[in-house]
C-alpha cells in the first residue's frame, strides 16, 4: 500500500494516549515506591521488578513510542505509514504493562501473557516504522538512532520472555537478565535519549547547521560499548564512557551555537539528566544497582519528564488552537504550561532520583515529584 496525504495528520489522541498511560503507570510505580522502597533495592524482587517494569516499560516505552509517532515524520521528512496502527500498538502495550506488573507482584503466571502482549505491541510498531523509514526520501544520523531504538524495542522484550519462560521450563540463565537489562537501558532509552535529543535540543535551542558526524560516531561507539558489556569485556565500560564524552561535546556545540539565549525547563532538565548519567557510569562498577537507579531514576526520568514539558504543550496547541489562531484569541504557545509545577516536580524527583540508591525512603520525594509532573501535563490538556 502507498502513503496518501490524509495519513500526514496524526491523531492527537495518538500520541496523548501513550503519554497519559505512562503517566498513570507512573503513579503506580510511585504508589509502590512509597509502599516497598526496600523491594527496588534487591535484586529480582518480585515487587521491585512489578515497579521497574512501569516505570522503564510503561512510563518510558509509552513518552517514548507516542514521541516516536510526531518525530518520525519530523526526521525522516516522510509521512507515518498508518497513523491508525497507534491504537492497536497502544492497546496491547498497555494491557501487557498491566499484566507484567500484577503477574510479577501477586500472580506469576501473567508475566508470560504480560510479556507476549506488550511483544506483539512492539513488534507491530515496529513493522509501522520500518514501513515509514522506507518512505524516507533521504536519510540522516538522528533517522539511524531512531532504527537502533526500534531494533533494541523488539529485541529486549524477546530476553525478557526468555527469561520468563526459563524460570517455568528450567532452563533459567542469570546472565539473559544482564543482556536484558543492557538492550533495555542501553538499547532503548540511552539511545533514544541521545539520538533523539540531538534533534529536539537542536530545535528547543533554534540551533542550526550542527553537522551529525559526532552523533554518528557516538551510536558506533554506543553499540560497541554495550556489547561489550554484555560479553564482560571492560572495553565495554571504556567505550561507554567515550560515548558519554561525545554527548557532553555535541551538547556543547548545540548550546554554544544556539540562537535562543535562554534555557528553557526541557533544556535544564536534559542538562541535569546527563549529570545523572555521568553519576551512574561512575558508579557502575563498584555499585551497578545505585547505578542503574540513577540511570533510570536520573537520567531517563528527569530527560523525558523535562521532554514532555515542550512536546505536550505543543501538541496540544497545534491541535486545539493553530487553525484558529488569527483568527481569534488564542493561548500563547508558552502559556500552556504551569512552569513552576515543571520545576517542582523537577526539584523533587531530582532530589529523590538522588538520595533513593542510598535512603529508600526517599521514594516519597520520587511520588511527590512524580505527582505534580502529571498534574503540570493534566493543566496542559485543560487550557
Amino acid at each position: 500500500m502507498v502513503a496518501t496525504a490524509h495519513t500526514r495528520v496524526i491523531p492527537l489522541a495518538v500520541p496523548a494516549g501513550f503519554i497519559f498511560l505512562g503517566e498513570a503507570f507512573l503513579l503506580w510505580g510511585a504508589w509502590l515506591w512509597v509502599l516497598h522502597p526496600e523491594a527496588f533495592l534487591v535484586p529480582r524482587h518480585p515487587v521491585g521488578l512489578a515497579g521497574a517494569h512501569l516505570y522503564l516499560l510503561g512510563f518510558g516505552v509509552g513518552v517514548l513510542l507516542g514521541a516516536m509517532h510526531q518525530l518520525l515524520p519530523v526526521v525522516l521528512e516522510a509521512p507515518l505509514y498508518r497513523p491508525g496502527l497507534g491504537y492497536p500498538v497502544m492497546a496491547l502495550w498497555a494491557l501487557g504493562v498491566a499484566l507484567l506488573a500484577l503477574g510479577f507482584a501477586w500472580l506469576p503466571v501473567l508475566v508470560p501473557l504480560g510479556g507476549g502482549l506488550a511483544l506483539c505491541a512492539l513488534l507491530l510498531f515496529a513493522y509501522h516504522a520500518y514501513r515509514t523509514f522506507r518512505l524516507a526520501p533521504r536519510w540522516n544520523r538522528v533517522a539511524t538512532a531512531l532504527a537502533w531504538v526500534v531494533f533494541y524495542l523488539v529485541l529486549t522484550p524477546l530476553l525478557g520472555l526468555v527469561q520468563a519462560l526459563a524460570l517455568r521450563f528450567g532452563f533459567y540463565d542469570p546472565e539473559r537478565l544482564a543482556w536484558h537489562l543492557l538492550a533495555g537501558l542501553g538499547g532503548v532509552f540511552l539511545l533514544s535519549i541521545l539520538g533523539v535529543g540531538y534533534k529536539l535540543l537542536s530545535m528547543f535551542t533554534l540551533t542550526h547547521g550542527v553537522d551529525e558526524g559526532v552523533l554518528g560516531l557516538l551510536l558506533w561507539v554506543a553499540n560497541l560499548g554495550l556489547g561489550g558489556l554484555a560479553l564482560g569485556e571492560r572495553l565495554g565500560y571504556v567505550l561507554l564512557l567515550l560515548a558519554y564524552g561525545l554527548a557532553l561535546y555535541d551538547t556543547y556545540r548545540i548550546l554554544r551555537h544556539r540562537a535562543k539565549r535562554n534555557l528553557d525547563i526541557g533544556v535544564r532538565h536534559y542538562l541535569a539528566g546527563l549529570g545523572f548519567l555521568g553519576l551512574a557510569l561512575m558508579a557502575l562498577p563498584a555499585r551497578p544497582l545505585w547505578a542503574v537507579w540513577w540511570f533510570a531514576l536520573g537520567f531517563v526520568g528527569l530527560v523525558v519528564s523535562g521532554m514532555l514539558y515542550k512536546i505536550l504543550p505543543f501538541l496540544v496547541w497545534t491541535h486545539r488552537y493553530a487553525p484558529r489562531a488569527g483568527k481569534e484569541r488564542v493561548p500563547l504557545l508558552k502559556d500552556m504550561l504551569p512552569e513552576g509545577l515543571g520545576y517542582l516536580a523537577g526539584g523533587l524527583w531530582g532530589l529523590g532520583a538522588l538520595a533513593f540508591p542510598l535512603f529508600p525512603w526517599a521514594g516519597w520525594a520520587l511520588a511527590l515529584g512524580a505527582a505534580v509532573h502529571a498534574f503540570a501535563l493534566w493543566e496542559v490538556m485543560r487550557r
